[in-house]
């Protein structure tokens, strides 16, 4: 083994080594092999379960914040200064768009008095606010451009901040807090909690502004707000508000500066009345705020104190003597009420409102099928691809084999190193990476049985070989992650992790496939130099061998036979109304329920259609015992109530159980508490522990639906008495609420938006690249033979009554890359053999191109569809469209690469040779003449 190929393998397994050890460490025990492994393959929503929930925040609230508060510092300002005026007032913007027109007016300002008030408004505002004159006497304050966007940075700044503390306050793990640009600017947060099992205590806790003020009570309580200002002649007192009380229709009188905010709160902490048992929520103030408060309850003894939170009295105590740093607020429903209360006023208040526009939960049982799923497709599909390289390459199968195995390990240890999250599209994206993988050694060995039929030595075919594919292999790489990079810029989530596995993947391939496949054919030159034959598959299972078939013969035949599909194609998504939209572009919610004995359908529509607003739409998995339900929706507003409504309604009408925990939707706090309750003596470990063995045997064993309580008596540590005390506090719901998706109508626009710009983007990019590489009437015949494999393809999704969501746009975009693979093999073959067949007429070049690269696109095409369809048949509903998209595609897209691409340039290249023929002709005529 000569000095240089022993650096190469050195560098081989130092690769390795840093891969396996970026999986697994170094651990010394099995028990910190699974924790290594745990800790580094980290696991999505989709598979472990958990809550993506998108919130907007209403910026135009903290425009209005920003006004009052500049409004209140004015008043005092002009009052100090003794200036007189009628009014000053602001407009409403009432949505995200229209926050920066906020405007403030002030009108009745003597016209004598108008440097003094200018002076005024600059002290007070400074150079924040624009002011104009509307005439004399009336002024207009608008808030300056570069403030406004400072005002909305500091929003969504301000409110991740916040939100990441209550996050972290939950105590959820690998949680992640992240701001999400839309086309209507910013505003959107992204919040994913894996592992999550309560999303609507999550969603409450979210929402909640957690705005505490503690102010001095004026008067009250009032009936209305009427009554109010009835009692003080009609006249609001200067400095106080009217706020609502929580307990029914009352009302309150209160001073508009509070003594202290939840700025001021310094802890907070859940609490128990030792009286009564309730659960309250005790704060601790910071030193200031303790001297300040301390100083008013001194002063106001005898006087009440109400605590208002979110614009709402919570409460309103008497002051009964001085209080320093320390106090309560009452009210609360339980324990984890308390608890939820005392997180918000830890993370400090929202600046402005939170409206859920987007959510998906997946339960652990749905989660833990998908693992199952995802794995055995993915597990089939390597099988079957390596199954067929050592069929037919025979010896140099193993090279290959051994290549795509370490293509494998590189692209896990990389998601490790990066800390990238697993979910179902990036498991597919691993998939058919790897199917795109042989793409490369199949190029590579093509060629090389290719120089050894001219008569080469075996080593000069074999650098040959790697030289010539080199070139169609970086060009058909670059593609694939073009079209990737343009599903990452505008791709969300789970797509985004998809575009990220396959560049990776394909990244890989470069290195295994080139450097690594060539390093192990050099081991075996230097082990034989003088072999007499290199086993790289036999004469009996060539495909294709010196094959001359007239493709292009045929070509106004074949360009008519894809001109009538994409015609009813077209035909077929204009009748439909355009695409199927799933729920992702369209808006809406979806929910997947798992039932032990599946309901009429007729029936759970017309009880879900009596409380649930807008059309209801039903669907069975036959099979499964799952129904999914789906309900559009007309406003955002509706997504905070859906779920909770089908969820009561299942409740009422298919698990009643009479005061009991439903034990196949229970969430481990729900049931830890029945727990300790059924076993009063037990330790907080003991239910902790039998809490989290029930789960897991509902979730993993029983796809979160147990049949029977008695099945409880396998688990370890569950005896006739346990059982029987569980059993007065759990019942068995005949349900189990397995998923839960809501995007709002405006989300699923911009989503929409955003995918058809990733397409064309990446079609743009592709054809820009081509062109470069190749002319540009190559990439435009390659584009153009791409666009109608798009469209066929969108064109069996509308024939077949299929949805298109972002994981079917995620499998369209690799389709893309994937296509102009094929195509690029003939053009840049076609490009070589110009260069030595220049008298060669030039349908006879093509044709000969074409079937030069026949077996590679055979067998690509082929061993590529076994891998999808592994994904198509095992890996689950989830991963049905995006498997369908591409199988279909890669047929399309090898069709289109014989018979489209190719015809098309002739046909230019016929159309050019014409147009440069006929003034030629004319020419002589004329001299003739």
């Amino acid at each position: 083994m000569t000095k240089n190929l022993r650096w190469k393998w050195a560098f081989i397994v130092t690769i390795v080594v840093l891969c396996v050890f970026g999986i697994i460490g170094l651990p010394k025990s099995k028990e910190e092999l699974a924790e290594n492994w745990k800790k580094n393959i980290r696991l999505g929503l989709d598979l472990k379960g958990g809550s993506h929930i998108v919130l907007q925040m209403q910026i135009q609230d903290a425009f209005k914040s920003e006004a009052d508060g500049v409004i209140e510092r004015l008043k005092e300002a002009l009052r100090k200064e003794s200036l007189d005026y009628a009014s000053i007032d602001r407009n409403e913007p009432n949505s995200i768009e229209t926050a920066n027109t906020i405007q403030i007016t002030v009108k009745g300002v003597p016209a004598a008095k108008s440097a003094d008030f200018r002076r005024i408004i600059n002290d007070a505002v400074g150079q924040q606010w624009l002011l104009s004159a509307e005439n004399s006497t009336d002024y207009r304050l608008s808030i300056r451009p570069e403030a406004a966007v400072k005002l909305r940075q500091d929003t969504v700044t301000q409110s991740m901040n916040t939100i990441e503390k209550k996050v972290n306050g939950l105590g959820v793990a690998e949680a992640s807090v992240q701001a999400r640009g839309g086309s209507s600017g910013e505003g959107e947060i992204l919040v994913q909690l894996p592992g999550v099992d309560d999303p609507a205590r999550v969603k409450g806790i979210l929402q909640t502004a957690a705005q505490l003020e503690l102010c001095e009570v004026k008067g009250g309580p009032f009936p209305s707000r009427e009554a109010a200002v009835a009692q003080n002649g009609g006249i609001m007192p200067l400095g106080t508000k009217i706020v609502r009380g929580s307990a029914g229709e009352n009302w309150w009188l209160l001073a508009r500066s509070p003594v202290v905010t939840g700025r001021d709160v310094r802890d907070a902490h859940p609490q128990q009345s030792d009286a009564s048992g309730r659960w309250d929520t005790g704060f601790v103030l910071t030193q200031d705020a303790a001297k300040r408060f301390e100083r008013f309850t001194g002063a106001n003894v005898g006087n009440r104190l109400a605590i208002v939170l979110d614009n709402v009295v919570l409460s309103a105590p008497t002051i009964e003597g001085k209080i320093s740093d320390q106090g309560r607020i009452t009210g609360a429903s339980g324990r984890e009420d308390a608890s939820d209360l005392a997180l918000n006023l830890r993370a400090g208040s929202l600046p402005a409102g939170v409206k859920v526009i987007e959510e998906r939960t997946v339960g652990p049982s749905l989660g833990a099928d998908s693992i199952r799923q995802g794995i055995s497709a993915g597990i089939l599909g390597l099988a079957l691809i390596i199954a067929a390289l050592l069929l037919y390459y025979r010896g140099a199968g193993f090279n290959a084999m051994l290549a795509l195995l370490l293509n494998t390990i590189m692209t896990v240890a990389a998601l490790s190193y990066i800390d990238a999250t697993w979910t179902l599209p990036g498991i597919a994206g691993l998939v058919l990476s790897i199917g795109m993988a042989v793409d490369s050694n199949v190029l590579i060995f093509e060629r090389i049985k290719e120089e050894l039929r001219t008569g080469k030595a075996i080593p000069a075919a074999i650098s040959s070989g790697f030289a010539r594919a080199w070139g169609t292999i970086v060009d058909t790489h670059v593609t694939t992650i073009v079209a990737s990079a343009f599903l990452f810029i505008f791709g969300t989530g789970p797509v985004r992790g998809f575009a990220v596995t396959l560049v990776i993947g394909l990244v890989a391939n470069v290195f295994t496939a080139v450097f690594v496949s060539r390093a192990i054919f050099e081991v075996e030159l230097a082990r034989r130099p003088r072999m007499p034959q290199l086993s790289i598959g036999t004469g009996k299972m060539e495909l294709f061998k010196d094959v001359n078939v007239d493709f292009l013969s045929k070509r106004n035949l074949t360009i008519g036979a894809s001109v009538l599909a994409i015609v009813i194609s077209l035909v077929s998504l204009i009748m439909h109304g355009g695409p199927k939209y799933g729920l992702d572009f369209r808006g809406g919610t979806l929910m997947y329920v798992k039932f032990d004995h599946v309901p009429k359908l007729d029936d759970l529509r017309q009880a879900l259609s009596a409380k649930v607003k807008g059309e209801i739409s039903l669907q069975e998995s036959q099979g499964t015992g799952e129904v999914i339900i789906g309900t559009e929706l007309a406003d955002e507003q509706s997504l905070a109530q859906v779920r909770q409504t089908v969820e009561e309604t299942l409740r009422e009408k298919y698990a009643n159980l009479g005061g009991k925990l439903d034990l196949n939707n229970a969430n481990q706090a729900a049931l830890e508490g029945r727990v300790r309750k059924a076993l009063p003596t037990a330790s907080d470990q003991d239910v902790k522990k039998l809490t989290s063995e029930i789960l897991t045997y509902r979730d993993r064993d029983k796809n979160g639906l147990i049949g029977n309580m008695s099945e409880l008596g396998k688990l370890p540590g569950v005896d006739q008495k346990t059982l029987a005390a569980i059993s007065q506090e759990a019942g068995l719901g005949s349900f189990n609420l397995r998923s839960v998706e809501m995007v709002g109508p405006r989300a699923g626009q911009e989503l929409r938006n955003q995918a058809v710009l990733a397409t064309l983007c990446a079609l743009g990019g592709m054809l820009i690249y081509v062109a470069f590489r190749f002319r540009l009437i190559s990439g435009t015949a390659a584009v153009i033979a791409t666009i109608h494999d798009v469209i066929i393809t969108l064109g069996l999704f509308s024939l077949t009554g299929r949805e298109i969501d972002l994981t079917v746009i995620a499998a369209l975009l690799t389709l893309i890359g994937y296509s102009m693979n094929d195509k690029i093999v003939v053009l840049d073959r076609v490009r070589e053999n110009l260069r030595t067949k220049r008298r060669v007429d030039f349908l006879e070049v093509v044709n000969q191109s074409i079937n030069q690269t026949l077996s590679r696109t055979t067998l690509t095409a082929g061993l590529t569809l076994l891998a999808c369809l592994a994904l198509y048949f095992l890996g689950g509903k989830v991963l049905n469209g995006i498997a369908f998209a591409l199988c279909a595609g890669i047929v399309i897209g090898t069709y289109s690469s014989i018979f489209v691409a190719s015809a098309l340039l002739v046909m230019w290249h016929r159309y050019q040779e014409g147009k440069a023929v006929v003034p030629a002709v004319t020419t002589t005529v004329s001299k003739v003449r």
